[in-house]
């Protein structure tokens, strides 16, 4: 294995330790799916496109992953990489490994260059993505991972699927084909070193929209008493957001004013903090942010 391969293997590795763990972390909170509208969720505060559209401008990428389960068990699978704005948001987020754990794990993000975005798309065009096929997945075997790019070049929206990489090192030998799709996914998961020198420094990401799934209470394990924390917005849960799934779970994406409560209070909290609202119903939560051009995971 080359030096170059190492950071190439490291983020497949990453990406499928964080799948797994997603659905350790899912199936503790229990069982059910996401808004495009914050339907519920307090009078939203000034917001510069509705929460969960996908409004972009300029050169637009996302790689991200999706599993035949229950929409509860994937809610909290972040994209990978999101490149948008002249902004590189790195979604290849390390889950502490303790319990209980955090709720809202913060991401980084770093300014990408035009040349940075030019070798992009150099890229795609060299793996023949740019046009023609767009479906790799071939017959890909139940309950596996997809993997999914979305690519705005020009004004043209490319999106592709293809099963996910297990071949860290494959070389795009044939443009348009599903080695060349895996390739690309594979180079784009290694920005933070393929492109170095077109990043800026490392930043915390500030999300402008934040999807709150509403589930019943988790349980504490023996010994353990869960903390319990005011809920911070207007709306109570039986109003929040919209049902999610067909479950008694509720969803919805929260922006402006709203974010501005309810994010410090979800960064302080962990997976057994309990919610109570002004009813005194009570409440857990699973909280992620939404990426720019992501449509809601609430439905």
């Amino acid at each position: 294995m080359s030096r170059d391969d190492r950071p190439v293997l490291a983020f497949a590795r990453r990406l499928g330790a964080f799948a797994v763990v997603s659905l350790v972390v899912a199936g503790c909170v229990a069982s059910g799916t996401a808004p495009s509208a914050p339907t519920g969720s307090g009078a939203p505060g000034p917001s510069a496109s509705p929460p969960g559209s996908p409004s972009v401008t300029g050169f637009y990428l996302q790689a991200w992953q999706t599993q035949a389960l229950a929409p509860q068990y994937t809610f909290g699978w972040l994209p990978p990489v999101t490149v948008a704005g002249g902004q590189y948001i790195d979604g290849r987020v390390a889950i502490p490994m303790i319990y209980p754990g955090p709720i809202y794990v913060g991401l980084s993000a770093r300014t990408i260059s035009p040349a940075g975005i030019a070798a992009i798309v150099a890229e795609a065009r060299t793996d023949g993505l740019l046009g023609g096929e767009s479906d790799f997945s071939g017959n890909p075997a139940p309950g596996s991972i997809l993997a999914h790019v979305r690519l705005v070049v020009d004004g043209v929206t490319y999106d592709l699927t293809g099963q996910l990489p297990t071949n860290a090192t494959v070389v795009a030998t044939s443009p348009g084909t599903a080695v060349a799709f895996a390739a690309f996914w594979n180079r784009i998961g290694t920005i933070d070193t393929w492109l170095a020198a077109d990043l800026g420094e490392s930043e915390p990401y500030s999300p402008a929209d934040l999807a709150v799934l509403v589930t019943p209470p988790a349980d504490a394990a023996s010994g353990i008493v869960p903390n319990q924390v005011p809920w911070p917005l207007a709306s109570t849960f039986a109003a929040f957001g919209t049902p999610f799934g067909g479950s008694v779970y509720r969803c919805a994406v929260v922006w402006g004013s709203d974010l501005a409560k309810l994010l410090p209070v979800v960064q302080s909290a962990n997976a057994l903090t309990r919610f109570v609202d002004s009813t005194g119903a009570t409440v857990s939560l699973q909280v992620r942010a939404l990426m720019p051009g992501e449509s809601s995971p609430c439905g």
